[in-house]
């Protein structure tokens, strides 16, 4: 008995130094995320932003020392202009602008004098620089506007259908999809109903200074599905305006906002995202108008942080195009995050080269609307444990730079500090 009861305590001293040994082992005990990286090029791809170069009372009448050098230094492709059949000079620098890779979304509404037909035309004198066509832009707010008697919804409705059938029928302007046309509304997608389009279109501004992620999974995702038989989200309107004696935001909080937006969108799904807009309309030292207050560059053409912000973030992230590199196929990282993960959203991307882009924000309110005050956000502490093997880790944090600012060597393990705004993580496999 004596016996036997040595060897129960002896097996049981070895199973618990056994299960010790496996609780404190960094490999075993480290159950790693398996996750299919996306491409960066597709995420760039996803960038779009509002111009207004039919606003000639307004800097965007400065193409040449402004708007086509801002655009190319920011290095978005797309952009979303309005239609403007009568405008041989408005037409002429969409073209100039797609001889730098920066192609357009036009969109097509009757308050100025576009009719289908012309639309059509339009389009193929475009035929270098246009990538699609939009429907009329947010009727809901205007009871005034009316297409051949009819006003919203239903003029909505007749033109959409017109349009689509339009170009869809000439054979030089089919490739082109077609977008729904857009309400200021949420509530008001359901008035209008399903559509003629190819691509559901949103205007989901996070409004009152809210996180990017404000109603987009419960309002205004399935409210898009609504208008349009199709898979495919075009947010062609969001952003945040800076007028903040009128619910706006610090020029530092859009900074902070803007790249997450174009992630967080680009993590649902959605096609491609254009912030409202390049420039300020006009100067307003009040700040409070914000219908002139969406600029990512100030009425003088200067940057504000949000412009400096997203032109980082797409330095450290862009893929060189047509170069001689071998592209490498999408490939998995296995790594596990650990610590303060609370409210911490994020984004994987690879590059051709093989080298994968870890982004992590913290999806927080980083501005007090009603205090009219920069909220300040305490960064929170994680470890990035690396299953994957890596010979090398660079950190970057685009708000400030697009130099990295941290190197780590052969480590299965970093320490981090992530903020309310990106944190890059590059991993050279």
């Amino acid at each position: 008995m004596v016996a036997i009861a040595r060897y129960r305590l002896y097996f049981l001293a070895t199973l618990l130094i056994t299960l010790l040994a496996c609780n404190f082992s960094p490999t075993s005990s480290l159950q790693t995320n398996r996750e299919l990286a996306r491409s960066a090029d597709s995420f760039i791809d996803s960038l779009g932003i509002v111009i207004k170069l039919h606003y000639t009372d307004t800097a965007y009448s400065r193409y040449d020392d402004l708007i086509k050098p801002r655009l190319q230094e920011l290095g978005i492709r797309h952009v979303r202009e309005e239609g403007r059949p009568k405008h041989p000079h408005i037409q002429a620098k969409l073209n100039d602008l797609a001889t730098i890779g920066i192609k357009s979304t036009l969109i097509m509404d009757p308050r100025w004098k576009v009719t289908p037909e012309n639309a059509v035309t339009l389009a193929k004198n475009l035929a270098g620089s246009i990538e699609a066509v939009e429907g009329p832009n947010e009727w809901d707010i205007h009871p005034r506007l009316k297409y051949q008697g009819q006003s919203y919804p239903q003029g909505v409705r007749d033109f959409q259908r017109e349009l689509y059938q339009a170009i869809k029928t000439d054979p030089k302007t089919s490739y082109l999809p077609v977008l729904s046309s857009s309400v200021a509304k949420l509530e008001q997608i359901s008035q209008l109903g399903r559509l003629d389009c190819d691509i559901a279109n949103i205007h989901s501004y996070p409004r009152g200074g809210k996180s990017p992620t404000h109603r987009m999974d419960k309002k205004w995702i399935p409210a898009a599905k609504i208008s349009c038989d199709s898979e495919a989200i075009m947010a062609t309107e969001s952003g945040y305006h800076n007028a903040i004696n009128k619910y706006g935001i610090s020029e530092q909080a859009s900074a902070k906002y803007l790249p997450r937006l174009f992630l967080e969108y680009f993590n649902r799904g959605i096609k491609r995202t254009y912030i409202h807009q390049l420039l300020n309309l006009k100067s307003n030292p009040e700040a409070d108008n914000p219908t002139v207050n969406y600029g990512l560059l100030r009425y003088d053409g200067s940057e504000k942080p949000a412009f400096v912000a997203l032109k980082n973030l797409i330095n450290i992230l862009k893929d060189p195009r047509n170069s001689n590199t071998e592209t490498l196929p999408l490939k998995y990282l296995d790594y596990k995050i650990i610590g303060n993960t609370e409210n911490i959203n994020h984004t994987l991307l690879q590059k051709q080269d093989g080298k994968f882009y870890l982004i992590l924000w913290q999806d927080v309110l980083s501005y007090n609307v009603p205090k009219k005050k920069d909220v300040i956000v305490p960064s929170q502490s994680i470890r990035l444990m690396l299953k994957t093997k890596i010979r090398k880790a660079e950190t970057y944090q685009p708000l400030y730079s697009s130099k990295s600012f941290q190197e780590f060597r052969n480590t299965p393990k970093i320490a981090l500090q992530v903020a309310d705004h990106p944190l890059i993580v590059k991993l050279s496999p």
